[in-house]
C-alpha cells in the first residue's frame, strides 16, 4: 500500500517536472522573440541618434564654412574645386569639400562643345558625349521652340523635351544615358547657377580638368584665372572613429549681403562619400578649417 502510494507521487512529481519544462520552454518561445526585438530597435534607435546628431554637426558646420565663404576667407584655405580637405577633433573626423560654380558648366548657358566635354567627363566616349550635348539643348529650348518640338527624341535624351532652361541638374537623370550615373557624378560637373557659357578651368574640378587637357582645338569656352565668385556647393562629412555611421550636409549657397549670415541656400546638394582623409593625415586641430570658436565648440562636443 505504502510503496503503491510511493510511485504515485513520484510520478505524480515527474509529470508535474515534465508540465514546468515544457510551461518554461513556452514563456521563452514567447519572451526571446520580443528581447531581441527590443533589443534590437534599442540598437537602432542609438544608431539613428547618433546619426542625427553627427547630421547636425555637419550642417552646423557647412554654415561655418559658408559663412566664411561670403566673407571670402574660406577660399584662403580650402581649395574650390572640390578638393577634400580634413580635420580631427578627438575621436571625430571631419571632411569638407567646396565648389566654386564658376568651375562648374552650367546646363542653361553653355554651348554643345562646352556640355559635350561635360558628359565626356562622365566616362562618354566622343560620339555618345556630343549626341548628350545635342539633346540637353533640345531639352532646355532653342530659339525656334516650335521647329524643336517636331525634333525626334534622341536614344540618349529624355522621352519629352522641356523646351524650358533646367531647373535642376537632377533632371539630367530623365535623361536615359544618365538614368544610373551617381547623382553627386552629375552635380560634380554641372550647375544650373553659374549663369556662364564659360568654365573657369582654375575652379574646375580634376574630372574636368583632366578631359580639358585631351581635348583638342581651340573653340572650347574655357578662362583662365580667378573669376569673381558668388555661388558654391559645399559638403561637409562627420563621422566618430569605429562607427560606420556618418553625417553628412551638403547643399548650394550663393553670397547674399542682405543676409544677416551673408549668404543664402539655394538648393540641397547630394554629398559624395568623402574618404576618411583625417585618418592618414596630421592635421591636428580644427581651427585651421573652421575657426578658434567653432574649433573650441568641437572639442567640447568630443570630451
Amino acid at each position: 500500500m505504502t510503496a503503491g502510494r510511493s510511485e504515485n507521487e513520484r510520478g505524480s512529481a515527474g509529470f508535474s517536472l515534465v508540465a514546468v519544462l515544457v510551461f518554461m520552454l513556452i514563456v521563452s518561445a514567447i519572451v526571446v522573440p520580443f528581447a531581441v526585438t527590443a533589443k534590437t530597435r534599442l540598437m537602432i534607435a542609438n544608431n539613428e541618434v547618433e546619426q542625427e546628431r553627427l547630421s547636425l554637426l555637419a550642417e552646423g558646420l557647412a554654415n561655418v564654412v559658408s559663412s566664411e565663404l561670403a566673407d571670402g576667407f574660406a577660399t584662403e584655405k580650402l581649395p574650390p574645386d572640390s578638393t577634400p580637405a580634413a580635420c580631427r577633433s578627438g575621436e571625430f573626423t571631419f571632411d569638407v569639400r567646396i565648389q566654386d560654380h564658376s568651375g562648374l558648366i552650367d546646363l542653361n548657358a553653355a554651348d554643345a562643345d562646352l556640355l559635350s566635354l561635360g558628359f565626356a567627363s562622365l566616362g562618354f566616349n566622343q560620339q555618345t558625349s556630343e549626341e548628350l550635348a545635342e539633346a540637353a539643348i533640345q531639352f532646355r529650348g532653342s530659339i525656334n521652340a516650335f521647329a524643336a518640338q517636331d525634333e525626334p527624341a534622341t536614344a540618349v535624351g529624355p522621352a519629352q523635351n522641356k523646351q524650358a532652361p533646367f531647373e535642376s541638374v537632377s533632371e539630367l537623370q530623365e535623361f536615359s544615358a544618365l538614368a544610373t550615373t551617381p547623382l553627386h557624378d552629375l552635380h560634380d560637373v554641372f550647375t544650373v547657377f553659374s549663369k556662364r557659357g564659360t568654365l573657369s578651368l582654375d575652379h574646375a574640378p580634376s574630372r574636368l580638368r583632366t578631359v580639358v587637357a585631351g581635348a583638342s582645338g581651340s573653340g572650347l569656352s574655357i578662362t583662365q584665372g580667378a573669376t569673381e565668385a558668388s555661388t558654391y556647393s559645399v559638403e561637409v562629412t562627420a563621422r566618430r572613429d569605429g562607427s560606420g555611421i556618418t553625417g553628412q550636409a551638403g547643399f548650394v549657397i550663393e553670397k547674399f549681403p542682405a543676409s544677416a549670415a551673408g549668404f543664402r541656400r539655394l538648393s540641397g546638394s547630394p554629398v559624395a562619400e568623402i574618404p576618411d582623409l583625417a585618418a592618414t593625415t596630421s592635421s591636428g586641430n580644427c581651427v585651421a578649417l573652421f575657426g578658434t570658436e567653432a574649433a573650441q565648440i568641437l572639442r567640447g562636443f568630443a570630451s
